[in-house]
């Protein structure tokens, strides 16, 4: 997909200079001329780079720039500030406010072109870094503490909604077996395809993570138990249904999942949440195993 510029400038000439420069680079351009809808196009939008003007009607750059940076979803954006003014100490404060870089104009294009792709190479580094941090680098999940994290977010959010919440704990069936006959590498494909699965047959609201080892997590909002039993079960029934090729060898396995389903009228903690996910885990492993048990907190 094209890298995406928002330009926020209420003179419609530069608007339309930019464009004709960034475009013929293969950027999608979007723009607005206020600072107002520029920053709900960047909250809506986020693009990977914005050019916005200093001097504009309504809010002014330095604001939009303050806006943008101080909103978790857009704070990462590169933002290259647009000024006819020479002072430095213009150029000072968009810095200190955490513009990443500045155009002159009248606009040189081969300055502009160098000056957004130079922003570009910047974000998709800062992307890589994140998603390194977020993300587990095996099973592409994300990772424990990420997902704890995300768990206790989506936990409070729900609380002031008064909405539900459930915790799944997801745990692989005998794969001591599976890594003590066909090797950690082939363990490893497993997990692989295992995470694959349950992602696969996840709504982009749900949060899912490697929660350690073989086992896996998942997080549900705003989902009716029964609803939630019935996802968990498609899960498990892909999994048990799914062929894994292993050293020229096709082998089946089986999942265990627990679930804590804490209701909005319930006051009980996130670690108590967890705690109870495991237990019913456990639970689904005694009554032997490839089943689904949930724990109903009403």
């Amino acid at each position: 997909m094209n890298k995406q510029v928002l330009i926020i400038d209420d003179s419609k000439l530069n608007v339309k200079i930019l464009c004709d420069i960034l475009s013929n680079e293969g950027y999608s351009i979007y723009y607005a001329y206020d600072g107002i809808s520029g920053v709900k196009m960047a909250n809506n939008l986020n693009p990977d780079v914005i050019l916005s003007d200093i001097v504009m009607p309504g809010i002014d750059g330095f604001e939009v720039c303050r806006l943008i940076k101080h909103s978790y979803e857009t704070k990462d954006i590169p933002i290259i500030m647009i000024t006819a003014k020479t002072d430095s100490m213009d150029i000072k404060k968009a810095l200190g406010l955490g513009a990443f870089d500045y155009i002159k104009k009248p606009f040189d294009d081969i300055e502009v072109i160098a000056r957004v792709q130079c922003a570009v190479r910047y974000k998709e580094y800062e992307d890589k870094l994140k998603d390194m941090a977020m993300k587990d680098g095996l099973t592409g999940l994300y990772n424990h503490s990420f997902l704890i994290k995300l768990f206790k977010n989506e936990y409070e959010k729900q609380i002031k909604e008064n909405g539900n919440i459930s915790f799944v704990m997801i745990d692989i069936d005998y794969f001591k077996k599976v890594n003590d006959i066909y090797g950690h590498i082939s363990g490893d494909e497993i997990l692989k395809g295992v995470s694959s699965l349950i992602k696969c047959n996840l709504s982009n609201y749900d949060i899912s993570g490697r929660y350690g080892g073989e086992e896996f997590s998942i997080v549900f909002s705003n989902m009716t138990k029964e609803h939630i039993f019935s996802c968990c079960d498609v899960i498990r029934k892909t999994i048990e249904n799914t062929i894994f090729k292993l050293k020229n060898k096709e082998i089946k396995i089986t999942v265990s999942m627990g679930v804590c389903f804490k209701d909005k009228c319930n006051n009980i903690s996130r670690g108590e949440m967890i705690r109870l996910a495991d237990e019913s885990l456990y639970i689904a492993k005694n009554e032997g195993r490839n089943n689904v048990k949930i724990n109903y907190q009403m």
